[in-house]
């Protein structure tokens, strides 16, 4: 049974982060609880929950006879797919989504290499599945499918790198595709399987990059 008080919870997160991104809240005025409760037909304890995620994202600063503020976006958490998602769609989306592209062919690429040199079983099987899975929802032109798999596909092949410390950059990527997903594509995906599999590390970490230049609908910033 569904608890509605955590559905209001997180609209209530979900609203202040967006509005914070858009500039709306903030601007030199404390959010005051009693006034967001109002706001929101809240009370003032899922208001104080809700401040407390955003404060765990970087994103405001509560302390005692102070208030809660908000920071500036040098102290968000950048890798928080919340807040990767409320910047994407934010004013600044076009601009947020060209950085995302940047940290994607730093990452992929190498993780390409990686994989294909280290050759993990279980990520390249979820790999395979993954791609499978693809070109299932392109045959039937369901894109949610193809989205969800997509991302599958692109975190098992950073996982596949053997580096934990690249591993941990799956979150952002899988945020970026899953806030702007990614155009149904299956040979650019088929090549960088194959070329893993094949152990051929030059030509995955190539394929890679050729991969992301073929499907990321965000390649520049607006001027």
């Amino acid at each position: 049974m569904s608890d509605p008080g955590r559905g209001l919870h997180a609209h209530i997160v979900d609203e202040l982060g967006r509005l914070i991104v858009e500039g709306v809240l903030g601007d030199g005025q404390p959010l005051v609880p009693e006034d967001l409760g109002r706001r929101f037909s809240a009370s003032r304890t899922v208001v104080r929950e809700a401040l407390r995620v955003l404060e765990s994202k970087g994103m405001v600063s509560a302390r005692p006879r102070v208030g809660t503020w908000t920071l500036p976006p040098e102290s968000w958490d950048a890798i928080d797919p919340d807040v990767i998602a409320w910047r994407v769609n934010g004013p600044d989306g076009r601009k947020h989504l060209h950085e995302l592209l940047e940290l994607r062919l730093t990452i992929e690429p190498q993780a390409a290499r990686l994989a294909a040199h280290h050759r993990r079983p279980g990520e390249l099987s979820a790999m395979a599945a993954a791609y499978e899975l693809m070109a299932d929802a392109v045959e039937r032109q369901d894109t949610a499918a193809f989205h969800d798999a997509d991302s599958e596909f692109h975190a098992a092949l950073i996982r596949a790198s053997g580096n934990a410390l690249i591993a941990q950059l799956q979150v952002p990527v899988v945020a970026a595709l899953r806030a702007h997903g990614e155009p149904l594509e299956l040979v650019a995906h088929s090549r960088v399987l194959t070329l893993v599999l094949a152990k051929n590390a030059d030509g995955a970490e190539s394929a890679s990059r050729r991969l992301l230049e073929t499907v990321a609908p965000y390649r520049s910033p607006a001027p």
